[in-house]
């Protein structure tokens, strides 16, 4: 038994000290995340790879030096433990500053680095990380409180969690059916440029395809394919399904028998296809850049052509909110924001959805002339247009009022359920206006495209709704499209059909003052910031804020503490019934005789 004694007393020694490397690195993680979502909401969304950087690897030094003040170490400790875990990534970017080391190496090595840094820091002043006193001890009133605050807070957060998971996994569900259709046929004239749209197998953005695409198609001097790496029915955002008109080996088939090159690919943003997929498409995109394809990426599509190699050293934008992830993945293009588009050479990238209608226009620019392009711009109700160059937009980044996006996205108790119906000949942007506005940028609902049958749109693309509207269980059913508003071309049942457009104007503009009328006018705003729109001069009216959304999570809350409190007064009530201990002194026993020696 003594033999074993030392052994085990270094065997615990080792696991403390373990223990406390792990402790650490949970805390420096806490940090980074928590911090992190601080910064989002007040620093601009396009902050530089080296800022960016520096704030993360202080982001952890602060989680870290916190609990370990926490855990009541030195400050000669926390001192040198910081500097473990910052040095690294500040000595790595004086190469990176110089262009000799680029910006994936910076983040590998050095967090390689600050990991072997912080175990030699332990290691030296080892005693300072096994000694007793450093114990975490918690009072057992504090964990009583905490078990408190946790039940205030898990109805609230369950029914978050449930409702957002819901809304944002049903953006680009498949339909679960196995409904199929045939494009329409489309002549194809080897005189004009052809522009090819490319959507992915998972799932498109659908203004970012939309928009371009109705700028392009309606000039009537372009020809436009949809196309995809396999045949099937692509979901778009919000429940819509587009049939594409081409696969890749169709439209190279059809360009060889024409005699005719590609002019131009559309990337919008995509669900990440499957691995398959994903290499299929980079494979094309460069293809199609190598024989002198004009390529354009818009929205968050610029992540599918920065992945593609093609953005490599080049200048680029997005959309705000993801030029931030953008440039931690892809540092060797040169990101940037507050602009419609770039515009370099035989690359064009576009801000954020919206931005799509003026590379759209640019690409008509390229590839036609101003004046079709104006034309072009006149005939959707764009105001935006500046011939020849990119508009300047704002450089948002997150704000507190933003927060409405999660109300609505945990606790909307508006129409949620929201029937889109389907008509032919309605203009791309149109129907674009009424899936994504209301889901994606909004997060008020869920839509479902519905309809009796098969639809093709003002330009030849075809649709095929999910449901009908007596089937579809809804709380609303909009109608997009002026032509249908003017023909009253909806379902006689179920919701009163609303018709969305019933002016010539801009096809987001109506569905705007609907979301400030129906819902509120924060959310409006904030939808309008996601899309890239400006809308300084549509008027918007109705609440100023969510606020029945707010009380929920309030009324949640209170529903949890009620529970706790009642758990708490039945446990002590439980405990008070039971049968005390008899403080009777216990019988004393006889005292012990032993007979006489003899």
């Amino acid at each position: 038994m003594a033999v074993d004694e030392p052994s085990t007393g270094k065997a615990r020694l080792a696991g403390r000290f373990v223990w406390h490397y792990i402790e650490m690195v949970i805390a420096m993680s806490l940090g980074m995340l928590l911090l992190g979502l601080v910064w989002s909401a007040v620093l601009p969304g396009d902050t530089r790879f080296d800022v960016s950087t520096l704030i993360m690897a202080a982001d952890m030094t602060v989680g870290m030096a916190v609990w370990m003040r926490v855990r009541r170490h030195g400050w000669a400790a926390v001192g040198e433990m910081s500097l473990a875990m910052f040095a690294p990534f500040l000595v790595l970017l004086v190469p990176y500053w110089f262009g000799a080391l680029p910006g994936h190496l910076v983040m590998s090595i050095g967090h390689t680095l600050m990991f072997v840094l912080m175990a030699v820091a332990m290691l030296w002043r080892r005693e300072e990380y096994l000694h007793h006193h450093h114990r975490l001890r918690v009072p057992w009133k504090w964990v009583r409180r905490t078990a408190v605050v946790l039940a205030v807070l898990l109805i609230p957060a369950s029914v978050s969690a449930v409702n957002t998971i819901g809304k944002f996994g049903d953006l680009y569900r498949a339909r679960s059916d196995a409904a199929s259709a045939q494009p329409v046929a489309k002549a194809h004239d080897p005189a004009k440029p052809t522009v090819a749209f490319l959507v992915g197998g998972k799932g498109s953005n659908v203004a970012d395809l939309l928009g371009p695409y109705e700028v392009l198609a309606g000039t009537g001097r372009v020809n436009t394919y949809v196309v995809s790496a396999g045949p099937r029915l692509v979901p778009l955002t919000g429940g819509l399904d587009i049939v594409p008109d081409l696969t890749f080996d169709e439209l190279t088939r059809l360009m060889s028998e024409r005699d005719d090159n590609l002019d131009a690919v559309v990337i919008p943003a995509l669900q990440p296809p499957d691995p398959a997929e994903s290499a299929s498409i980079r494979a094309w995109l460069r293809q199609q850049s190598a024989a002198g394809a004009l390529t354009v990426s818009v929205c968050a599509g610029a992540r599918t052509f920065a992945a593609s190699g093609l953005l490599d050293g080049r200048p680029a934008t997005s959309h705000w909110l993801r030029l931030s992830g953008l440039r931690k993945d892809f540092p060797d293009v040169r990101w940037t924001g507050g602009t419609r588009y770039v515009d370099d050479g035989n690359v064009i990238t576009t801000g954020g959805v919206l931005s799509g209608v003026d590379g759209g226009l640019r690409i008509v620019e390229r590839l036609l002339d101003a004046d079709t392009a104006r034309a072009a711009a006149q005939r959707v109700h764009w105001r935006h247009y500046l011939p020849g160059r990119a508009a300047q937009i704002p450089q948002s980044a997150l704000e507190p009022s933003d927060v409405v996006v999660a109300l609505n996205a945990s606790y909307q108790t508006g129409p949620t359920t929201i029937g889109v119906q389907l008509t032919e000949g309605v203009g791309e942007l149109e129907l674009a206006s009424a899936f994504v506005s209301y889901t994606e940028e909004s997060m008020v609902g869920r839509t479902v495209a519905v309809g009796d049958g098969v639809i093709h749109s003002k330009h030849g693309l075809t649709f095929v709704p999910r449901s009908t509207v007596s089937a579809a269980g809804l709380d609303r059913l909009l109608v997009p499209g002026l032509d249908a508003a003017s023909r009253r071309a909806a379902a006689t049942t179920g919701p009163r059909p609303e018709y969305l457009h019933v002016n010539p104007e801009f096809a987001f503009d109506p569905v705007l003052r609907d979301l400030a009328r129906t819902y509120d006018v924060r959310t409006a705003r904030f939808t309008a910031k996601t899309l890239e729109y400006p809308v300084l001069d549509v008027k918007l009216t109705g609440s100023a804020w969510p606020w029945s959304a707010t009380l929920v999570p309030v009324l949640l809350a209170l529903l949890g503490g009620a529970a706790a409190v009642a758990t708490g007064m039945v446990s002590r009530r439980i405990r008070a019934r039971r049968p005390e201990p008899s403080d009777a002194p216990a019988p004393e026993e006889p005292p012990v005789t032993t007979a006489p020696e003899r």
